[in-house]
């Protein structure tokens, strides 16, 4: 089984070098890990305090770990933190974030990178966050007795931990020496699997969000861009949101102005965005005052803004749910009170199921649905003071996952060593 993964890595690797002269993420995947293991050992070899690793997918990933990831900081100053990322999306937003003391790629998992990766890292524990399975990192950990957790987890019967062949998964499982879930289901299908150092503590996304709204940041231009109107985000927006959002625009109240923030936002993309909306008065969020006052649409072409945008939101469109993987992030606008709507493929999603049965959330097919959704403004404000009823009544997993490695002594001592 270790070989098959071998193999389906090797292939993964070469497949990224293949479409790295065409894709920009793929260069950057490419060109972030040459000479990195040299690298690491350099910047590490004088570096005396205690180390904690923590390891993040990606950028949406990273957000939910950050509340950990600070608490940690908060109560262990002298500790030093080394955090990496798998995907670029994750690394060139977050390199030099503040929170850690390092921040790596995180070289491809082979026997020889994880040996080399750990033994220059050396770290007290490993904290990964979500959905990170690495055999080889894991197995290497397990070896030398450097204890593995995993938080904010989330497992559903599709996943390869429950199949006949999941073998190998099921033993990357065994190396962690706990596992906190979100959900009581996920603690379920491990039990049923024999895995049992498993809590359910619920998703640190809510900690976060909640981290996020009380942090004061303004956007001048989105004020400008909204004046006395109101105000309709879609977040995170695919080319099939982007679609039901123009065929919406020409019926949509005239009191929305309408705010788009793709989950993709490669030039390409935006000039497409630009040319579906080109009868709509579009621009971008850096354009002239004048610009942004007299535009219909608004196109956000970075990332690292939507979690705050929120604040300025009437009502919010939810992308991903037409596409294969589903919605993105409800919970951060959900946290102002927005009232959200998304498309019809939200069903691996615990919080949205929930918070559709809780009356915070709104789910359709087609534009026509969703020009109702937008016109029923009591039904708008009751959703939205719904959905931040049940963010809030989800918080505490932080403070649970903190609470166990501070008793299990995960981190040993901040002193430094000799």
């Amino acid at each position: 089984m270790a070989l098959l993964y071998d193999t389906g890595l090797f292939l993964y690797a070469t497949a990224i070098r293949i479409a790295a002269p065409f894709k920009e993420k793929a260069r950057l995947f490419i060109r972030g890990r040459r000479h990195l293991l040299k690298e690491i050992q350099v910047r590490l070899s004088e570096e005396k305090r205690t180390r904690v690793w923590i390891h993040c997918a990606s950028l949406g990933e990273f957000e939910q770990g950050r509340p950990v990831i600070e608490a940690i900081r908060k109560m262990h100053p002298d500790l030093c933190i080394v955090l990496t990322f798998f995907s670029p999306s994750g690394y060139e937003v977050k390199k030099d974030y503040s929170g850690a003391d390092y921040v790596f790629y995180l070289p491809l998992d082979t026997c020889r990178n994880a040996e080399k990766f750990i033994s220059y890292i050396d770290p007290a524990c490993a904290l990964f966050v979500k959905y990170e399975f690495w055999y080889h990192y894991l197995a290497t950990l397990h070896q030398k007795q450097i204890p593995a957790v995993l938080f904010s987890a989330i497992f559903q019967v599709r996943h390869p931990f429950f199949k006949w062949y999941g073998r190998l998964h099921r033993k990357m499982l065994g190396y962690y020496k706990h596992i906190f879930v979100q959900d009581d289901y996920s603690a379920e299908l491990l039990k049923k699997i024999n895995i049992n150092n498993v809590s359910v503590t619920g998703d640190t996304r809510f900690d976060r969000a909640v981290q996020v709204a009380a942090t004061e940041r303004q956007y001048p231009s989105i004020v400008q861009f909204k004046g006395d109107r109101k105000l309709l985000i879609a977040g995170s927006t695919w080319t099939d949101d982007e679609l039901l959002l123009k065929q919406s625009m020409d019926e949509a109240p005239a009191r929305y102005k309408l705010l788009v923030v793709p989950h993709e936002t490669d030039e390409s993309h935006i000039q497409q965005i630009k040319e579906l909306f080109k009868d709509n008065r579009v621009c971008l969020w850096d354009d002239t005052p004048h610009a942004l006052q007299q535009s219909e649409v608004c196109i956000v072409n970075t990332i690292g803004h939507l979690s705050f945008l929120y604040r300025y939101a009437d009502a919010v469109w939810i992308g991903g749910g037409f596409t294969k993987t589903g919605i993105h992030n409800i919970i951060e606008p959900a946290v102002y009170g927005a009232p959200v709507c998304f498309g019809p493929n939200y069903k691996r999603y615990r919080e949205a199921i929930e918070m559709l049965s809780a009356g915070g959330a709104h789910t359709v097919s087609d534009s026509r649905q969703f020009i109702d959704w937008l016109n029923n403004e009591k039904a708008l404000l009751r959703s939205g003071s719904n959905a931040k009823q049940y963010v809030l009544a989800q918080l505490g997993a932080t403070k649970s996952i903190t609470d166990y490695l501070e008793a299990e002594k995960c981190f040993f001592s901040t002193e430094k060593k000799l």
